[in-house]
Order: C-alpha cells, then structure tokens, then sequence
C-alpha cells in the first residue's frame, strides 16, 4: 500500500512540472482552430511562425488567408551586393518572389480573403497569375491596394472578369477598370458579389459612345448590396441601376461635373461627400433609413476668370443650382429615420416651397452649423415633429454672416418629442445661444442636454449661464462637458 502511495506521488510529480517550467499549451490545440488563430496574423508574421517546432512548420500553408504587404521587406532583408539606387528594383523582385512563392505553397484549400498591398515601379505583370491562382482556390474576398509611379494605370486581367465565388471586392490606387473597346465581347460578371468598394481607381468616361465600364460592372453583379466609391474624377453622366443595393457611400469628387442618376429602391442607407451636382432618384427610396450628407463647393476657380459683373450672375446662378441640388436630396431623403446634414460654401437664402414638406420618421438628427446654414436646421425642426435626438457640432468653417438663428413660430409639435440635446463646440455666440433658449423652452420631455466646450471655456460660468435659460422640461439635467 505504501508502495502504491508513493508510485502515484511519483507519478504526479512528473505529469505536473516545476512552477518555473515553460509549458507549450497552444501547440496541443486542434489544427483548425491554430488555423483560426493565425488568420488575425499578416502572412509574413504566420509563415514566421513554422520555426517554432515541427507542428507548426507547415501550419501556415493551411490558412485560408493570405495578407502581403511591400512595405513589410526591410532593408535588412536586402541583399548587401545592391546599391542603393537599386533598393526599390530589388525590394520589387524579392516581394514578387514571395508573393508567387507563398501561393504555390498554398495551391490546395479554397482561399477566404487575398489582401495585398504592392507599391510596384516596372513590372507588374505577375498580377495575373497571382489573381489567376486566387480565382482558381475559388476565393471569396479581395483587396487590392495597388501604387506605381508608372505613366500608366495597371489594368486587371480579363480573365479575372468572371471570378464566381466572390464575394467582396475592394480595389484601391492606380487601378484602371475599363474595357478595352477593340474586344466589346468582354464582360464583367460576379454573380456572388455582395460588397464593392472602389477606392481612387479611375472611373473611366464614355469613350466612343461606350457605355461606362464602372456602369458595365455594376449590371455584372446581381446581388450587390453594398457599393462604396471614392473618386477625384467623376465627369459626365452616370445610370446606376442596382436593384438589390442596400447601401451606397460616395465621397472625395472635387469640383466635377456629373449627373448621377441613382436607381436603387431596396436602399437603406446612403452617405455622400462631396462637391454636390445633380444627383435624381430614379424612384423615392422608400426603404431608406439613414442618410449621412456632406456637401461643399469647389468653385473659386471658375469664378476668377470672369469680371465683376459676370462674377456676380455666375455667383448667383451657382447657388440657385446649389440649394435645388441640395434640396432635391432632402426631398428624397425625407423618409428617413437617421439624419447627418452638413454644408459649407454657400448661405442658404429662399427656401421656400424646395424643401420636403416633413420628415415625420426622422428620430435622430445630426447637424453641422457652420455660420450660413441656421436657417436650414431650423426648418429641420420644424419638420421633424417625432425628433428624438439632437445633436448640432459647430463647424471648423464656421464664420459670421448675415444669416442668423431665427426662432420658428409656435407650433405645439415643434420639439414635442425630443429627448435628448447635444452641443459639441459651444462658445456662447448669440446665436448658439438663441437656438439653446429655444430648445430647452420648447422640449417638454427632453431629460439630457449636454454641452462640450473647448479646453478654454469655463465649464462653471457656461453651466451657471445655461441654468438660468427657462425649461419646459421639470426633469431635464444639464451637463457641460
């Protein structure tokens, strides 16, 4: 019995190391969730991982997500026999060697995400065969992020035109996407494509009356539900026709000019960031939920080449434009739940009867004051009689004009369900300060009104000031943040 005893004391003193011993718990996991584990790593990072023991030296061939990157090649990593003029020609072949290297080690398994950023200066011919390999592990995400200093843009391969199983698709940088119009026969076609975002690649213009590639590859994807692009050149005029898109994000135009024809009626959400031209509707989304709007202008260039007096019209015309452009866009907006309007570059005269008659779904609004534009949100408040946030942000551009905060009529529905109030920015100007008065007077359920003032401001004399304005609301707390 003795024996037995201390037998089993031996036996647990082996099984159980010193408390100072280095114990390798990951390695006993199962391979697939080691597989799991390494995807959230660059592919550099997971292949430098097949030193650590035998388990693990081929463990990274089965992840199915490849994420390269130019910029990781250290100049250690180089060979010491280059110039340094030569350090970027070199830096270029070692990276497509590594890149064609990893993927022929990974020729089996279907490949989830290919993310690959490349800065290339000559020769980027490797591309194809590197999509062409993607394409044939039936991949379902890529990013492209893609730089050369070359005249000329890279074109995807043709072959890539038709890849079934994607699902995402994000191509960013000198990316050119057109069709070449010698060879009309070729065609986009994704028929899994979900997600496309297009970030500063060349949206090409007609070219010999062709239709755009742009629109050519939006009819090549069936179910797309997200489309998202970000482009300095949007000239001409543009159709886009998506049925099935739930949401449309479009920013960086700088001074173009477009007509943008929107068909889209499943569309929920829609953001825009730019230098607004006209943009229609095809049919009023219904469906919209949220709309996030970012307008400025870009015209100061053609005005300088006229004198005063045609400066003058072309001013005025260019507003008149403007505001029918902007309102357009409420008008079809109107609809929606979640509201963020921000404008800079024009004061917002002669409303009138341009602007939506209500937004009676709209709960939550987010406006950006910048000098010129109080007159716009109070028409705002006055439309939105089921309003339950509100937050106003005074504007980096904001500027004295001869606009002004001006108090709306009394209407019992004004404010009449607005909760919750947010200034970020406040400095006590007269006319932040009329539209406070008037929403603390006229908000009889409002329980929060929160003021963010900058790092100069006293958060007592403001709070001390605030207090003393009138509030409908007897349960109203006020915070100076």
């Amino acid at each position: 019995m003795a024996e037995s005893s201390t037998q089993s004391n031996s036996k647990r003193q082996t099984l159980s190391p010193g408390k100072d011993a280095v114990v390798d718990r990951i390695s006993s996991l199962p391979e697939s969730l080691l597989c799991h584990i390494l995807s959230f790593l660059p592919t550099k990072e997971s292949v430098a991982t097949s030193i650590l023991s035998t388990r693990w030296k081929l463990l990274w061939t089965l992840v199915p997500k490849l994420d390269l990157d130019s910029d990781t090649i250290t100049t250690s990593e180089l060979s010491a026999d280059y110039d340094d003029d030569d350090e970027d020609d070199e830096r270029e072949i070692m990276f497509a060697h590594i890149v064609s290297s990893v993927l022929a080690q990974q020729e089996c398994g279907e490949l989830q995400t290919f993310r690959l950023q490349w800065k290339f200066g000559w020769d980027g011919s490797h591309l194809d065969a590197w999509l062409g390999s993607a394409a044939a592990r039936k991949v379902k995400e890529l990013d492209l992020d893609i730089f050369t200093d070359r005249e000329e843009n890279l074109n995807l391969p043709p072959s890539f035109f038709s890849c079934r199983t994607l699902v995402v698709l994000k191509l960013t940088g000198t990316i050119d996407i057109d069709i070449d119009v010698d060879t009309p026969s070729l065609s986009f076609y994704f028929p899994s494509l979900k997600i496309l975002h297009l970030v500063r690649i060349l949206l090409p213009s007609i070219i010999n009356s062709q239709e755009h590639s742009f629109l050519k590859l939006l009819s090549g994807c069936p179910v797309l539900e997200d489309l998202s692009f970000t482009t300095d050149h949007f000239e001409g005029e543009y159709k886009l026709c998506v049925p099935t898109l739930k949401r449309l994000s479009i920013s960086g135009i700088n001074d173009s000019d477009y007509e943008l024809e929107i068909n889209a009626p499943a569309l929920e959400y829609f953001d825009f960031d730019g230098d607004l031209r006209y943009i229609k509707f095809y049919e009023k989304p219904n469906n919209l939920v949220q709309a996030d709007v970012c307008t400025y202008r870009f015209d100061d260039d053609y005005t300088s080449i006229f004198d005063d007096v045609y400066t003058s019209i072309f001013d005025y015309e260019t507003e008149e434009f403007y505001r029918t452009w902007v309102f357009n866009i409420f008008a079809a907006l109107n609809n929606v739940k979640f509201l963020s309007f921000s404008s800079s570059g024009t004061e917002w005269h002669n409303l009138g009867n341009i602007y939506p008659s209500s937004f009676q779904n709209l709960v939550e609004l987010k406006f950006k004051v910048n000098g010129c534009s109080w007159n716009v949100l109070q028409y705002l408040l006055q439309k939105a009689p089921n309003l339950e946030t509100l937050v106003i942000t005074r504007g980096s551009d904001f500027v004295e004009s001869n606009l002004y905060w001006k108090e709306p009529q009394y209407d019992p529905a004004n404010l009449s369900s607005l909760t919750s109030f947010y200034y970020r920015g406040f400095k006590g100007l007269n006319d932040e300060v009329e539209l406070v008065k008037y929403v603390l007077k006229e908000a009889r359920v409002l329980k929060t009104a929160t003021f963010q003032v900058s790092s100069g401001e006293s958060k007592e004399s403001v709070l001390e000031k605030l207090s003393m304005f009138p509030r409908c609301s007897t349960t109203c707390l006020l915070r100076v943040e």
